[in-house]
């Protein structure tokens, strides 16, 4: 006796459907990994920069170190890291307390995959600070 085939309808596109959230998944995967290197990235860039600008106020000590105290012409420190900062098109702020110069930045990187999800820039912040010494 021959058994009549059934319908497979209730079945039917369910591989499709399936295909397309493992693709959906795999591309969110991809995103995050290779996105996520973008906000690596930024984070780098905002701690050098930070670095960087923290370093060149550093270079401004006024004239009050060769009597053995630390000194800083404030003006010419805060002008060389925001010239850095401007430089290197980084946003950032610095500030001086005392002997300490303190840098602090915040930039972005664009996504590729995961504006797809609309997300479309990766943010990060640095922060740097240089304490001027005497007697080294």
């Amino acid at each position: 006796m021959i058994q009549p085939l059934r319908s497979r309808a209730p079945e039917r596109g369910a591989i499709g459907v399936a295909f397309s959230v493992i693709v959906l998944i795999g591309l969110a995967f991809i995103g995050l990994v290779f996105d996520g290197g973008s906000r690596l990235q930024a984070m780098q860039r905002a701690d050098n920069a930070a670095a960087e600008a923290a370093r060149a106020a550093g270079q401004h000590i006024s004239g009050a170190d060769l009597t053995g105290e630390t000194g800083i012409d404030r003006a010419a420190a805060v002008a060389a890291a925001r010239n850095y900062l401007a430089a290197a098109d980084v946003d950032g702020d610095v500030s001086i307390h005392g002997d300490i110069i303190r840098v602090t930045t915040a930039t972005s990187e664009p996504t590729v995959f995961l504006s797809i999800l609309g997300i479309t820039t990766m943010s990060a912040t640095g922060e740097a600070s240089v304490r001027i010494t005497t007697g080294l």
